[in-house]
């Protein structure tokens, strides 16, 4: 642990500031670990075990809260985190095949990030944006009525 804590110093003591300004430690494990997200840019065990030790949380807590919880990620990301809805509405206009054709253009699996840690892609149910499916993220931004044409130039766009 000794040898992440050093090499992400400034991390983590951005961190401490943060768990330092919570009030409440008691109901602050959740907004801690999304804090902690966003510095390191995923949770690893390493900044799993410090939050533990910081809000007197077990491990075995904090590694339940992360499996249930979709947006919390154990492994590294992509600069381009690409979502795709399998929701009902978007399933119903085919989002299975703009999945297939991103794991084909990026050459991994949903779930996967590219080698050089340019995309991550996902799969997720409904994204709450129904009005034209099939729904696709990147990054937040969203693209409508997407299809399998349009795919590459969605790609250009992470350039």
């Amino acid at each position: 642990m000794c040898d992440f804590i050093s090499k992400n110093k400034e991390l983590f003591q951005e961190l401490d500031k943060y768990i330092n300004s919570v009030e409440n430690k008691d109901d602050a494990l959740i907004n801690t670990l999304h804090y902690g997200q966003k510095l390191f840019g995923y949770l690893p065990k390493d900044v799993q075990l410090y939050i533990g030790e910081k809000l007197d949380v077990s491990p075995n807590k904090i590694e339940n809260i992360i499996n249930f919880y979709h947006y919390f990620t154990t492994e590294p990301k992509g600069k381009y985190k690409i979502n795709a809805c399998l929701g009902s509405a978007c399933s119903k206009n085919e989002s299975s095949k703009i999945i297939y054709e991103f794991e084909r253009l990026l050459n991994i699996k949903s779930g996967e990030t590219t080698d050089d840690m340019k995309f991550s892609l996902n799969s997720s149910r409904c994204m709450g944006v129904c009005r034209k499916t099939p729904i696709v993220t990147i990054n937040g931004r969203v693209y409508e009525s997407v299809t399998i044409e349009d795919i590459p130039s969605i790609l250009e766009t992470c350039e």
